[in-house]
């Protein structure tokens, strides 16, 4: 019988599970599509502490396997086989997103409301604790 559990979780133990595989994508998921006024919209939510919606995760290991794949920004699974231990079903906009501004030290690939695709500089000063700095360049 499955069963459902909302327990929360910390952001920096989100992140630091995505940025080491253990959470990951079923490939049936849509590609990362926001651009920059969504991402700049959930920073801000986050900056004033602003509900942002609950996420769901699937933990892996019963009957039913998918082919799966980190989020984008991470790099593709390597020939040692990590295994995630849950997969998103919903909230990878969100969480993918916070990976990318956040946790991993590259610019972000965003695109404007018009389709156009670049990456971004977000510079975040932050220690992922429960406060933290947002600085985003005009």
């Amino acid at each position: 019988m499955s069963t459902f559990d909302s327990t929360k979780a910390s952001l920096n133990g989100l992140l630091n599970n995505i940025c080491d595989k253990k959470i990951q994508l079923p490939d049936f998921q849509r590609g990362w599509v926001w651009d920059d006024d969504h991402i700049r919209d959930l920073l801000i939510s986050i900056a004033r502490a602003f509900p942002v919606g609950a996420i769901m995760l699937l933990e892996t290991g019963g009957n039913v396997h998918f082919q799966t794949r980190p989020i984008e920004g991470i790099e593709s699974t390597d020939a040692n086989g990590v295994f995630p231990e849950k997969l998103i079903l919903d909230g990878q906009q969100r969480l993918t997103t916070l990976t990318q501004a956040i946790a991993i030290k590259t610019p972000v690939n965003t695109q404007t409301s018009k389709g156009q695709k670049g990456d971004r500089p977000i510079m975040l000063s932050c220690f992922l604790s429960p406060h933290f700095e947002m600085l985003c360049p005009d």
